[in-house]
């Protein structure tokens, strides 16, 4: 199954540098991404930034009073409904809620495809969360800002090919790389854009350095420890990973409890 080369590498890089959602967010990306990328960030910090925008505000308050976290007295005040969820929690359900309203939805993908990448990007972030935690390697908010950001290149082959979700999920089942496929069809990869795309948006540079290389198994260690996580947590979603090695067994031991936590973020997100 192929897709037909309708664009040109350039078309796509084009495409990628013409984007423009987040210059049009009136900074809260930004002022949120500096505060998640934080390691000394508190919940004042986070809680003075998210009050001025309404939807994410009233959004934290409905998931305070769900099902898991309700503790029986209904909650109407943002500072109150961050302490009943916690600040860890808090961070990354902001960051889903900044990425999945403010940026795809905004890019009208098509439901299927939204739901595709959305599952696979928060898996790969929940998995490399835990192997932060596990193996006590950077800060855990960090690992999953960043992995839910690695494929963000694929925004690109969404909006530009119809087909391009249903022919990626066909060639997962064979195991083929969908990076390198990307690359003989059509000249660049969702890596290479998705850097075109982290740059204009001003993402931090081990961001950048993660969008742009999480494909490349071979001498992973020489992109830093985050990298590691992500490209390991990737392979895992995908099924290609190293069953032997110590993040590979530490990931299939815990894999319940990380589709538990997918599951419990698509619900929240209404993309269940």
């Amino acid at each position: 199954m192929t897709i037909a080369n309708t664009f040109s590498r350039e078309e796509l890089v084009n495409k990628a540098t013409d984007l423009k959602v987040i210059p049009t967010l009136n900074g809260i990306v930004e002022k949120v991404f500096n505060i998640l990328g934080n390691d000394n960030s508190s919940f004042s910090d986070l809680g003075n930034v998210v009050q001025y925008d309404q939807a994410i505000s009233s959004k934290i308050i409905s998931i305070s009073n769900s099902a898991y976290y309700s503790r029986g007295i209904e909650i109407f005040d943002l500072q109150r409904a961050m302490l009943t969820i916690g600040f860890e929690e808090v961070r990354g359900i902001v960051t889903c809620l900044i990425f999945m309203e403010n940026i795809l939805k905004k890019l009208k993908l098509k439901e299927q495809d939204l739901f595709a990448l959305w599952r696979h990007s928060i898996q790969v972030a929940c998995s490399a969360k835990m192997l932060s935690k596990r193996l006590l390697v950077e800060d855990p908010a960090k690992v999953y800002t960043i992995s839910l950001l690695h494929d963000i290149g694929k925004i690109v082959f969404y909006i530009c090919l119809p087909d391009y979700g249903e022919t990626m999920k066909a060639l997962n089942g064979n195991g083929q790389d969908i990076a390198s496929l990307e690359r003989n069809t059509f000249g660049i990869d969702h890596q290479e854009i998705g850097r075109v795309i982290a740059i204009k948006w001003k993402f931090p540079a081990d961001f950048i350095n993660i969008i742009r290389h999480h494909h490349e198994n071979q001498n992973a260690d020489k992109f830093g420890a985050i990298f590691r996580l992500v490209n390991t947590s990737n392979r895992f979603a995908h099924s290609t990973h190293d069953p032997s090695s110590s993040e590979g067994i530490i990931l299939e031991k815990e894999k319940d409890a990380i589709v538990q936590e997918v599951d419990k973020i698509m619900d929240f997100l209404q993309l269940g």
